[in-house]
């Protein structure tokens, strides 16, 4: 699954109990985990992304 944000691209993987949410910059490989308590469904972790300025 793909969520886009300011022309930067990020792929997001189901765990059991969390998102794991992982992108490139440079050349550098970064990678955010989002609990489920927080985003319990995939439109919610898009719209997590969308509103964080951490992404």
């Amino acid at each position: 699954m793909n969520i886009e944000k300011n022309g930067k691209n990020y792929t997001a993987k189901e765990n059991k109990t969390s998102w794991t949410v992982s992108t490139t910059i440079g050349r550098v490989d970064v990678t955010y985990n989002v609990p489920k308590a927080d985003c319990p469904t995939f439109d919610a972790l898009q719209a997590y992304v969308a509103a964080n300025d951490l992404f």
